[in-house]
């Protein structure tokens, strides 16, 4: 089967769910119009990335005002759509992804690994994420998670295509210097999903956030900033890239082929 999937990376504004979903409803309808069944959008797309306890404040459960917002987008362009949101579940808040389909379906994944300071306000989800769905099985990890080779392994075999979306910033950029951690960090968003391709032998869509990352460092009262590293991309089972950008606001589509023998992994 030969999806058309989308990557729609977009800047988010903090605590402005209302303007985030005015531009993630441009780009979502500019997709559909190239042709596109399946379109990924950034974690945290209706409140922004940052760290601050408002973010319980702005926290939904499923089934709440954006799971709907992309339930109606769903019917009404006939996709598939994939975005990030902060859920309040009965047992917690996380950082949760939300896949919605042209037929009503809600599906949702909490991610695994929140990172550093992420574990303030975040709880850790238990599941690994692989959706049933008519597109054929689709797995869902959330930034940090695609770091975590555990939880690729757990993924091994059991789906047919991968989505990342994320909020990765470049620290590389950043005015408070990570000793050390500069180069690492700033290396994922590029060189994670062609690894995690050849891994699972499957294509990989990889959807960050763009623009700026500004937010108080908690405990130090300082304020950090820098760039998100953009590098949106989708990749083929191969680990080839078929499609990427650099750090603008834009949507692109391009076709993956899903749910078809594979001959041998290669080596990552």
């Amino acid at each position: 089967m030969t999806i058309p999937i989308a990557c729609a990376q977009i800047a988010c504004s903090v605590f402005d769910p209302g303007s985030n979903l005015d531009k993630a409803d441009h780009f979502i309808r500019e997709a559909a119009q190239q042709g596109a069944k399946l379109i990924l959008l950034p974690e945290c797309l209706t409140t922004g990335y940052t760290y601050d306890r408002r973010l319980h404040d702005f926290a939904e459960p499923i089934g709440g005002s954006s799971t709907r917002w992309l339930q109606r987008r769903s019917r009404q362009t006939g996709c598939w759509i994939g975005a990030g949101i902060v859920e309040r579940g009965a047992d917690g808040i996380f950082d949760t992804f939300v896949l919605t389909g042209p037929d009503g379906e809600v599906l949702s994944y909490r991610k695994r690994h929140p990172a550093f300071f992420e574990m303030l306000y975040f709880g850790r989800g238990r599941e690994i994420g692989i959706f049933n769905t008519a597109l054929g099985r689709i797995g869902v990890m959330i930034c940090w998670d695609m770091v975590h080779a555990r939880l690729a392994q757990g993924m091994d075999g059991r789906i047919d295509l991968l989505l990342v979306t994320s909020a990765w910033p470049d620290v590389s950029q950043g005015n408070i210097p990570l000793y050390g951690m500069r180069g690492w960090l700033s290396r994922p968003p590029r060189q994670r999903p062609p690894q995690l391709a050849l891994e699972l032998n499957v294509p990989v869509a990889y959807c960050n956030m763009r623009g700026a990352f500004i937010t108080k460092v908690p405990g130090l009262g300082l304020t950090y900033r820098c760039p998100f590293a953009g590098c949106s991309s989708i990749t083929d089972h191969e680990g080839q890239t078929v499609k990427a950008i650099g750090t603008e606001e834009a949507v692109f589509v391009a076709d993956v082929r899903v749910g078809e023998e594979r001959g041998p992994k290669k080596a990552a």
